[in-house]
């Protein structure tokens, strides 16, 4: 497989699983799932972002 689309996954995965558990914790609590969406997805892409670098890095 080529690293990138590797790196790719992997962050990927990291940032659907962060989502799915925040959504998990935030509709349980009561909360919409469109207001637990819009809150949930700057903090995915961050997760994305940070599990991408770091990937990223430890490849090198």
């Amino acid at each position: 497989m080529n690293p990138l689309a590797r790196t790719l996954l992997i962050a990927l995965a990291a940032a659907l699983l962060w989502l799915g558990i925040g959504l998990w914790q935030r509709t349980q609590a009561g909360t919409p799932i469109q207001a637990a969406l819009l809150a949930e997805l700057p903090l995915t892409a961050a997760v994305f972002a940070v599990t991408f670098v770091w990937q990223r890095l430890r490849r090198r």
